[in-house]
């Protein structure tokens, strides 16, 4: 049986349809064209804004209460308001009683300018590096306002940034082809933070989500890859992971994607480990050898020359022979895989994101106190995710097809060895 409430809302729905397909016209007087010239435009453009509200609502309660399809009565005013220039200004909420008078009837128009505008202003404004202390100030309009608080732009801001966070951690991976990843912990506002960053076939990257963990940690990389897997994200035709080395990543890739997850071991985290074993006076010179030695296009030749780097750390520092032999084999993946050298200078290291978070540290360097994991995670999704609308696809992004192409041979040999 249909209720009451449903014919009203349905009867509500097409006439503010009705509604908003009719132009509603407003009148200037040269009084107000010749206040607003001397003051600016804001203060005109603002009042108008408020009028072209107040008559929609009075559009649609008329609808509602007048004629013979009318489905309740005028029933006063109230104190309301609207976000306008992120701000919260004055504004008549104007009811409807149904005609037997038991319940209200929602006024569609007042409910959508109570939309909130605020927070995504706000969201924008920090963002930029305004702080709250000084919001109110760079705050543009004329009109007298209320919810420029340091604490009510905080909340709005605290609103805005976890949707963002939403967002990113719900994204469906499914819907793109994804060839490569690179994974990396960032120290980030005293935490540390995991971050999955992929790139299609195309050559385009994408924020496939963040989470708060060392990649040391077991625990914390395998429900990584789960949701990331749980999201869309698949190997079946390879996948290639560029990472900083921490054993737990390695494990919970491998236990989640399978033989069919290629890892690279990022080259600069390597050339670093090995260099910190060694005094500042040869670690230019170790330096250049091992550039050289991964320069080299022949996959036999590379490794020969990391060799032979190894025969003279070992002579030198044991343990800096030990840092360059531990996971020597990953850091060759590219070059097994036979990829040109521009793809290899794109996807030997995990700095693409290095540089999303030193935007990320630029806009936050006003937080003067950091309350726990969840305000980071939302600053830290927030950055990531206006950095991304500036990302350039990868360098050698016209060879990409030769990276599915390498993935797709490698998975399957193994697949007919196994």
């Amino acid at each position: 049986m249909t209720r009451n409430y449903q014919i009203l809302r349905r009867r509500n729905s097409g006439r503010w349809k009705d509604a908003g397909e009719r132009p509603i016209s407003l009148q200037v007087s040269v009084e107000d064209l010749a206040v607003a010239a001397r003051e600016g435009m804001h203060n005109l453009m603002e009042r108008l804004g408020l009028e072209l509200m107040s008559r929609t609502i009075e559009r649609e309660r008329a609808q509602l209460t007048e004629g013979r399809e009318r489905v309740g009565y005028k029933w006063g005013s109230q104190a309301g308001f609207t976000f306008l220039n992120g701000r919260k200004l004055p504004l008549a909420h104007q009811r409807v009683r149904t005609l037997d008078g038991r319940r209200e009837v929602p006024l569609q128009s007042y409910a959508k300018f109570q939309e909130d505008g605020a927070g995504r202003v706000a969201y924008r404004d920090l963002m930029r590096g305004v702080s709250t202390r000084n919001y109110s100030e760079g705050v543009e309009g004329f009109l007298s306002g209320y919810g420029l608080e340091k604490s009510s732009v905080s909340r709005q801001f605290v609103r805005a940034s976890g949707e963002k966070l939403r967002e990113l951690l719900e994204r469906d991976l499914s819907k793109q082809k994804f060839v490569a990843v690179f994974i990396d912990g960032i120290g980030f506002a005293e935490h540390l933070l995991i971050v999955a960053l992929g790139v299609d076939e195309k050559g385009c990257k994408h924020t496939l989500g963040l989470w708060q963990g060392a990649t040391e940690n077991a625990t914390v990389c395998q429900a990584l890859f789960e949701d990331l897997a749980r999201r869309g994200l698949d190997a079946q035709n390879g996948l290639l992971f560029i990472l900083d080395g921490g054993k737990g990543l390695r494990a919970a890739i491998q236990k989640t994607f399978g033989k069919g997850a290629q890892m690279q071991r990022c080259l600069e985290h390597k050339k670093r480990n090995v260099l910190d074993h060694l005094p500042k006076h040869r670690q230019a010179e170790f330096r250049g050898k091992l550039s050289a030695a991964y320069g080299m296009l022949d996959y036999a030749e590379a490794k020969r020359a990391l060799l032979a780097c190894m025969a003279e750390l070992e002579r030198l520092n044991p343990s800096a022979a030990a840092s360059l032999r531990e996971g020597m084999e990953e850091t060759l993946t590219l070059h097994r895989l036979q990829l040109p050298a521009a793809l290899r200078t794109s996807l030997s290291t995990t700095n693409p994101i290095e540089s999303p978070f030193a935007y990320a540290r630029d806009k936050t360097h006003r937080v003067k106190r950091w309350r726990g994991g969840d305000q980071v995670q939302r600053w830290a999704a927030s950055a990531l995710l206006k950095a991304e609308k500036s990302w350039h696809r990868v360098k050698g992004h016209t060879l990409m097809p030769q990276l599915v192409e390498a993935l797709s041979r490698r998975e399957n040999g193994q697949q007919r060895n196994g």
